[in-house]
């Protein structure tokens, strides 16, 4: 492959705008050459302290701090015609590496990377390793996205060829993060900050990918952060709440139990639904700390409902995000908190979404026979959105399965049938199996005509209520006779 001959050292060659420090640091010689490893092939000796202040001491490539040296200089104001840009990588699964052939093979294995990224770059291309198992390559004159492109496509070809550690011969793969020429005016500082955008955006795409920064994808990745901060302090500072929806027999249309739904109460964008922030408490590793709140302020308001209705066996339904049921100590968590709340077991009823159960081992299934070993109810949350293993399904201890709301909604649309028929299917499913159904998102009394006609057991939706707060649930149990929990 044949890459752009582009001349960083002439971007980096320094005018009297420029200290001379920093250029003696960077090794600029009076030509105006950069003499550093891994750029044309040429070095020189460097003098001791300032080797090692800008190199990288085991692969003998330019450091962090003198890569940034290097982007200041060809960001200057003299090199300002001569846009760069950025390839940013990281090897995928080093750590394993690391762990499975030893630290020794590890850094083997970044000498050897070093040594192929210093010789497949050409000309105008400067290489340093900026963290662990980091490098991050200055393209200089890259007008084009192209440029980048073609430097990146010969960084993971090069990356991809097999070598030999531990008389084992493996191949690694590397994820990269690419920032076309910035914007004028733009800092050193955030250039790299939209190649590691970039690189965090390969990287959730899976091994050996590389993506270009995307303003709109930094910006909501940057909202993102701000909502898990904001998050943190929502939790410390009581400004989460919790409302609940009735779920009502389909038959006699009384009152069976809510579903408690969790809500923020945000001081400056104001009241906000779980969609606005539990995507973003699973991905921060919140959403624990956030489930544990909704239990266990669902499990208190259970246990002051019963006592002020003693007559009213009122379920409550909790959902679980799948971090939580993949979570060893979450069953021993619930056992606790029924302890200590005094609320029998079966008035406890936890969602577990259909997509959390598609592998047929592992800690949810452990998590759900616990669960219902202890007596708690078990519903599989947006059944038929899941493709959830069947003879898994079988096997576990679930009680109910709650369809997905697209089928209700559907019903009055043109394919109306079809869902009524799948639905039809969901409901002989469930019998056959024994386990009960739940319709949501009903909100219409033809809907409710139709799910109570196919067999659905509870239904729940804005017909019957939307979610209120704790004291409209207990004006309502105040006003309506009692029925037993089947």
């Amino acid at each position: 492959m044949s890459l752009p001959k582009i001349g960083i050292d002439r971007a980096l060659r320094y005018t009297t705008r420029i200290d001379h420090t920093v250029e003696s640091a960077l090794g600029v010689d009076e030509g105006g050459g950069l003499v550093t490893p891994g750029l044309s092939g040429r070095h020189t000796a460097a003098h001791p302290s300032r080797r090692h202040t800008m190199y990288d001491q085991l692969t003998g490539l330019p450091n962090r701090v003198m890569f940034k040296h290097a982007m200041y200089a060809a960001m200057s104001a003299t090199a300002a015609q001569r846009p760069i840009g950025l390839c940013h990588l990281d090897l995928d699964g080093f750590t394993t590496i690391n762990q499975t052939h030893g630290y020794d093979a590890g850094d083997l294995l970044l000498q050897t990377i070093a040594q192929r990224l210093s010789a497949v770059l050409c000309e105008g291309c400067l290489v340093a390793r900026t963290g662990s198992d980091q490098f991050t390559v200055l393209v200089s004159a890259s007008a084009h996205v192209t440029d980048i492109t073609r430097v990146a496509e010969a960084i993971q070809q090069a990356v991809r060829r097999p070598l030999e550690l531990d008389g084992r011969q493996i191949s690694v793969t590397a994820c990269i993060g690419m920032a076309t020429p910035p914007p004028a005016g733009s800092a050193v500082g955030s250039l790299l900050s939209a190649a590691e955008s970039a690189l965090a955006l390969a990287r959730a795409a899976g091994h050996d990918q590389r993506r270009l920064f995307d303003a709109d994808q930094h910006a909501h990745r940057l909202a993102c952060h701000e909502t898990a901060h904001q998050l943190r302090l929502a939790l410390q500072r009581g400004e989460l709440f919790l409302e609940y929806q009735p779920i009502v027999e389909a038959g006699s249309r009384d009152l069976y139990g809510v579903e408690a739904l969790v809500r923020w109460r945000h001081p400056q964008r104001g009241v906000l639904g779980p969609a606005e922030f539990i995507p973003v408490a699973e991905q921060t590793g919140l959403i624990n700390d956030v489930g544990r709140f909704v239990l266990r302020t669902a499990c208190a308001q259970a246990r002051q409902w019963l006592a002020r209705h003693p007559g009213r066996r009122l379920v409550m339904s909790v959902n679980v995000a799948p971090p939580q049921a993949d979570d060893p100590e979450f069953a021993g968590y619930v056992a606790e908190l029924l302890s200590h709340c005094g609320i029998d077991p079966d008035l406890l009823q936890l969602e577990i979404t259909e997509s959390s159960m598609l592998s047929t081992s592992g800690q949810v299934t452990e998590t759900i026979r616990t669960l219902a070993g202890l007596g708690v109810r078990v519903a599989i949350d947006d059944f038929g959105t899941g493709y959830a293993n069947l003879a898994n399904l079988r096997s576990l201890p679930v009680h109910t399965l709650k369809l997905a709301r697209q089928f209700v909604t559907a019903f009055a649309g043109d394919g109306g049938s079809v869902d009524a028929a799948m639905v039809d299917a969901i409901v002989r499913l469930a019998r056959g199996l024994g386990l009960g159904v739940i319709a949501e998102g009903v909100e219409t009394p033809e809907q409710a005509d139709t799910v109570r006609r196919l067999g659905c057991d509870l239904i729940q939706g804005f017909l019957y209520g939307k979610p209120q707060s704790p004291q409209a649930i207990d004006d309502r149990l105040a006003t309506v006779a009692p029925s037993a929990v089947s």
